[in-house]
């Protein structure tokens, strides 16, 4: 890693980095903020359970809504908060080298004594870092609202932390995949449309496999079959085995994003 390089790329990125994180905090705090109200509303648990059981499957609306991590979980976990990562791990993996290449900046990058291969570590660290940054915002937001707000009988902290860990790690899978898309495409649209394409991709065939008995084979094609709130909620999910293939899956598209980078010839 260049320190350098490292300070520079986090001041460059930092305010898309803060917009995600600070909207994210504040979306799940506001959101908590309602759980009191929206728990004991009669209404809203009809309408809630009103809906097809399908289509709560597909969209993740299920569960207990008198518990606080259910709540968070059905209607911030399983829809915004996966649209927040997904824009900003894409996008930013897609900065961090393809849209450099693009632009021509890289050859200033490269022209410095620093090694391509610190350089390409160096950018991953700053997804790396954003990404832990982004999910402990929003860790934190919602830690906060349920002290604010909550009781605390509704809210179980470690299930709260498994889950936020989790789906940590799965976005530092896609994020991973992404930034192997960065290395390897010149053009930082042709790796955003390789990156969003993909993980919109997996997004649908977890939702469709959800939706009926028929397509339930599609869960076999997706990341976002490890990413299931509900089971680790009831405590029924293995989050060790999954965390370490997550980071293994991870370390492995890092290694090849590394290596290509290294060999290939750039268009400077």
């Amino acid at each position: 890693m260049n320190f350098s390089l490292y300070k520079a790329m986090i001041k460059g990125h930092g305010k898309f980095l803060f917009t995600c994180a600070f909207s994210s905090f504040l979306c799940l705090y506001l959101l908590v903020m309602s759980f009191p109200l929206l728990s004991d509303s009669q209404q809203f648990n009809d309408v809630i359970n009103s809906l097809p059981p399908s289509l709560m499957e597909a969209f993740g609306i299920q569960g207990n809504m008198t518990n606080a991590v259910e709540y968070m979980a059905m209607n911030f976990f399983n829809s915004l908060y996966l649209y927040i990562l997904m824009a900003y791990t894409i996008l930013t993996a897609c900065q961090l080298v393809s849209r450099f290449v693009d632009r021509g900046s890289m050859a200033y990058l490269l022209s410095t004594p620093v090694t391509r291969m610190r350089v390409i570590n160096t950018q991953a660290l700053i997804l790396l870092t954003g990404l832990f940054i982004l999910c402990l915002s929003t860790y934190l937001g919602g830690y906060f609202g349920v002290l604010s707000f909550v009781e605390n009988d509704a809210f179980n902290l470690g299930v709260f932390t498994e889950l936020n860990i989790i789906v940590m790690l799965i976005f530092l899978v896609i994020g991973s995949y992404s930034f192997l898309f960065s290395c390897i495409f010149n053009e930082e649209k042709t790796a955003l449309g390789a990156g969003f394409g993909v993980t919109l991709f997996f997004y649908g065939l977890d939702m469709a496999s959800k939706l009926s008995d028929q397509l339930s084979w599609m869960k076999y094609f997706t990341i976002f079959t490890l990413y299931q709130p509900e089971k680790i909620i009831q405590g029924t999910y293995n989050t060790v085995t999954i965390s370490i293939v997550l980071i293994v899956v991870s370390v492995i598209f890092f290694a090849a994003s590394s290596f290509i980078f290294k060999k290939r010839d750039l268009s400077l």
